[in-house]
């Protein structure tokens, strides 16, 4: 897989993306105004005009910096224009009294904007935030409810999740919004079970065709109830695609490679993982080393070789801490067993 670091959605801006691009773009706009403020003829009365509307283009950049980088970035554009425009900078200071007052009343609208500009997004991003927090706790208590459901533990999903985002990390994903749909995703991986019956989903043995059909089935079944949602959308692929193996034998699409969903790879990863870590019915809950070694004998059939490697590179300590934080413990490697010599030398009376 190439180009697996690179994976975000922001727009690219001057060939750079994220808050890079943006001060690009700060920047280039200040610099062009000032340009084309200082290009004018000094002393042409027909340019007084239109250096007046030039001067009030720094408004663009300054409403651009509130929106993108708060108080601070509105607050350094201003002293900028406030700087070029009030003669501090090479810019003539006029000498009639009017034109003073006028200079004085642009330089004040700049402050005046910009700080009006810099609360109101300050305010707005705040407000956006306690909506994400109050989303992602719904969410939370939605994926636990579906884990005491199934599992017994409330805790499943949310570990699941948490590993899956450190492994994002890992293979180079920066853009936020990326990283939230992989968190979602991996949170709700399982959402679609609430339309299987608890026949088969709970049934204690193992299922036949007929149940395993209706099992297969769940994916799709949440992806359907997740992309009606605006801000789940991106994290119904996950959701749709975590049971496709990278050989191109999983399921409900059978979807092959790199046109696997660059989560739903990572998260292939994480659940077999968490399966091997923990308890369950049907086997006790191996160490860190010997989950890495099973899940490395299943590269380039059921997991993305690149993932894997990714995945090897963490340190155990962060996982642990991950598992610790989610109430469940983690081995790095499993206790040696006794031989049959060291036993009966044990058992022996003259021991």
């Amino acid at each position: 897989m190439s180009g697996m670091g690179d994976y975000s959605r922001e727009e690219s801006i001057f060939g750079f993306s994220g808050p890079v691009a943006r001060l690009a773009a700060t920047a280039i706009l200040l610099a062009a105004i000032t340009v084309a403020l200082y290009s004018l003829p000094e002393k042409s009365s027909e340019w007084i005009r239109s250096r007046e509307l030039i001067r009030k283009l720094y408004l663009i950049p300054i409403l651009l910096s509130a929106m993108w980088f708060g108080a601070r970035g509105a607050a350094a554009s201003t002293v900028f224009a406030t700087l070029v425009c009030g003669g501090l900078a090479g810019n003539a200071w006029p000498a009639e009294v009017s034109s003073q007052v006028e200079r004085v009343g642009e330089v004040a609208v700049f402050w005046l904007v910009g700080g009006l500009s810099a609360s109101f997004f300050e305010q707005q991003r705040r407000f956006v935030g306690q909506i994400e927090v109050a989303n992602d706790n719904t969410l939370m208590a939605l994926a636990a409810a579906l884990d005491v459901r199934e599992h017994n533990t409330g805790v499943h999903s949310q570990r699941v999740a948490d590993y899956t985002l450190r492994l994002a990390r890992e293979v180079g994903v920066r853009d936020k919004d990326t990283l939230d749909d992989f968190w979602r995703g991996a949170l709700l991986h399982d959402v679609g079970k609430i339309g299987i019956p608890d026949n088969v989903l709970l049934k204690p043995g193992p299922l036949s065709e007929e149940e395993w059909a209706v099992m297969r089935t769940h994916p799709e079944v949440g992806e359907r109830m997740l992309r009606k949602i605006e801000f789940l959308r991106h994290p119904s692929e996950v959701v749709l695609s975590h049971h496709e193996r990278y050989d191109g034998e999983g399921y409900p699409s059978k979807l092959k490679g790199d046109r696997i969903p660059l989560g739903a790879r990572l998260f292939a990863v994480i659940d077999v993982y968490d399966a091997l870590t923990t308890d369950r019915a049907y086997h006790t809950a191996r160490s860190h080393t010997d989950a890495l070694t099973k899940i490395r004998e299943e590269l380039d059939t059921h997991f993305d070789p690149a993932v894997v490697a990714a995945f090897g590179k963490i340190p155990f300590e962060e996982l642990r801490e991950i598992a610790k934080k989610n109430q469940t413990p983690l081995l790095f490697a499993s206790p040696p067993v006794a031989s049959l010599h060291q036993v009966a030398s044990v058992l022996s009376p003259g021991s």
